[in-house]
């Protein structure tokens, strides 16, 4: 953040600009000034600043306070840990504290647990909440009240897919107009979720409206894209590709997780094979205990 202070065109003046305790700037006499400063803000530049024009005849003494916010990398995570699943919502740097709010199906809850670290500011803190219910929503809100700033993350589970070896899956993931702002920048990343960790698939930038892929058997269409519809397809289904997809949509507003359960089988003809040998299995059995 930046601070601008304007000192406007006069004639026949003194200024005095009060920054903070034991920080006093004299602009010279001069028939005319014009001088804005510019720079980077900090905490410690709360406070109250003075502007003191004077003249022979008259003075004009300005008082404004300044108020300064931080809001900072607001972020929602999923993770899952063996048989347990939860969400995280998170902000980097953020002053004053924040207000963080969670709803399941649009009904108030309390988080599980909260951490904060930084004693004075900017404060860094983690929101977690244990997802009890695989087919609701859940929603969490961090609000900076000075700033007037609130951030938005949303989490929601598709039905769950059963496909067989060698066939092909398609991960859906649309933009949803009503939750995020078309002319804002923002990026979806695809992952694959395991317990414990996460690895990137391929995700797309809309600043820059280029496609990332880090799976040979991953294909993300073009024109699909255009219609802000960002689906993949996964070819050639294996055993081990069964597991949980995650589709994150995020711009500086808004995240969208939308997480979608893959089940891979055996196909029918490896199912006839195992049948067949299982019975070659039983009738060498068979065989051997006849002839002992």
């Amino acid at each position: 953040m930046h601070v601008s202070l304007l000192f406007a065109n006069v004639t026949d003046i003194t200024s005095t600009r009060h920054e903070g305790p034991g920080s006093t700037l004299f602009l010279p006499h001069s028939p005319t000034i014009s001088k804005r400063m510019s720079r980077k803000l900090s905490l410690l530049d709360e406070g109250i600043y003075v502007c003191y024009v004077g003249t022979a005849t008259r003075k004009i003494t300005h008082k404004v306070v300044l108020k300064v916010g931080a809001f900072i990398t607001p972020a929602m995570k999923y993770e899952k840990r063996n048989t347990n699943s939860f969400l995280i919502c998170s902000v980097l740097s953020v002053y004053p504290r924040p207000i963080i709010t969670w709803q399941v199906d649009n009904i108030p809850t309390s988080a599980s647990s909260m951490e904060e670290n930084g004693s004075l500011g900017p404060f860094y803190v983690n929101s977690r909440i244990n997802i009890t219910g695989s087919n609701s929503s859940y929603e969490c809100a961090i609000e900076n009240s000075l700033l007037e700033q609130t951030w938005t993350g949303r989490w929601t589970m598709k039905d769950g897919l059963h496909k067989m070896q060698s066939e092909n899956f398609s991960l859906s993931c649309e933009f949803v107009n009503n939750f995020f702002l078309l002319n804002q920048e923002f990026i979806v990343t695809w992952s694959r979720v395991q317990s414990g960790t996460s690895s990137i698939l391929g995700y797309f930038l809309s600043s820059s409206q280029n496609t990332t892929i880090n799976e040979p058997r991953l294909s993300w269409k073009g024109e699909l894209i255009n219609q802000s519809d960002f689906s993949l397809t996964l070819k050639d289904l294996g055993l081990s590709d069964s597991g949980e997809y995650l589709c994150n949509i995020s711009s500086s507003k808004y995240t969208s997780l939308t997480v979608q359960t893959l089940h891979v089988g055996l196909s029918q003809r490896t199912l006839v094979r195992i049948i067949i040998l299982s019975l070659h299995l039983v009738a060498l059995v068979l065989l051997v205990i006849c002839i002992i």
